[in-house]
């Protein structure tokens, strides 16, 4: 898109709702198309090559386009000053086909990871730790430095079964 000797007059955000690649979470996409002084639009285009501004401007820009963006669907056209224009309506090719779009940080709740499956994976390390323990301790292994191992594994193991203890149960 940075062949184009023509800048564009204004920038839109258009956000969209996707899956993310690899943890198939919801996210929310956003990409750019630029309105052409001939009153064209071009869709999916780097934010940057839409808006060329010197680095001070460019948070401007960048605040002005996203601010206005809703959260699905297409913005307001926003001039290289931040101010709102008018411009075609034209939503332009179906949102899930733009290949520019990124994510965007957006409102919706953080999953939270449930403390049952860490208190599973605790108690399951925990028991294989003494597992392990044991049988080196019993095992042909007793008497050779692996032996002191077996009791590290072994009290490891017994530590983490024992903090799975609500503290209103403990004596100690």
């Amino acid at each position: 898109m940075r062949a184009s000797p023509v800048r564009p007059v204004a920038v839109r955000a258009t956000a969209f709702r996707g899956t993310s690649r690899w943890r198939r979470r919801p996210v929310r996409f956003v990409g750019y198309d630029a309105l052409l002084p001939n009153g064209s639009v071009q869709f999916d285009v780097d934010l940057a090559w839409g808006m060329p501004a010197h680095p001070a401007d460019a948070s401007t820009r960048d605040v002005n386009v996203h601010d206005r963006c809703p959260e699905v669907g297409a913005g307001p056209w926003v001039d290289g000053f931040g101010r709102a224009v008018d411009g075609p309506v034209d939503a332009g090719p179906p949102l899930s086909a733009r290949r520019r779009a990124r994510p965007r940080p957006t409102d919706l709740p953080r999953r939270r990871a449930s403390a049952k499956s860490g208190r599973r994976w605790r108690a399951g390390l925990g028991v294989a730790a003494i597992g392990l323990g044991i049988l080196i301790v019993v095992g042909p292994l007793r008497d050779t430095p692996a032996g002191f191992v077996g009791v590290v594994c072994a009290l490891a193991g017994l530590a983490a079964l024992l903090d799975l203890i609500p503290r209103a149960g403990r004596w100690w």
